[in-house]
């Protein structure tokens, strides 16, 4: 595993936002999300075949979904019952 990860942090106001990743080769990926308000529902396209769909997630949550060890957390605990995807 490498461990030389660059993050991209948002501070976002709206409702959705793109990151597009210009490389040629699959590359899984460690997406860290703490939301500043309660989110019932937030959908991720583009990381897998089919949409990852994360459900009730409270404000200052850490929602983790790592594509490399392939879990799913929300403040360091499996989450899988707020999870639909892979």
């Amino acid at each position: 595993m490498n461990s030389n990860y660059y993050p991209i942090v948002f501070d976002l106001e709206g409702t959705g936002f793109s990151i597009t990743n210009t490389g040629t080769a699959p590359s899984p990926c460690v997406l860290t999300i703490v939301p500043r308000v309660n989110l019932l529902h937030i959908t991720i396209e583009g990381l897998s075949d089919d949409p990852i769909e994360i459900n009730d997630v409270r404000a200052n949550d850490i929602v983790i979904v790592d594509g490399e060890a392939r879990t799913f957390t929300i403040n360091g605990a499996s989450a899988w019952d707020h999870y639909n995807g892979w």
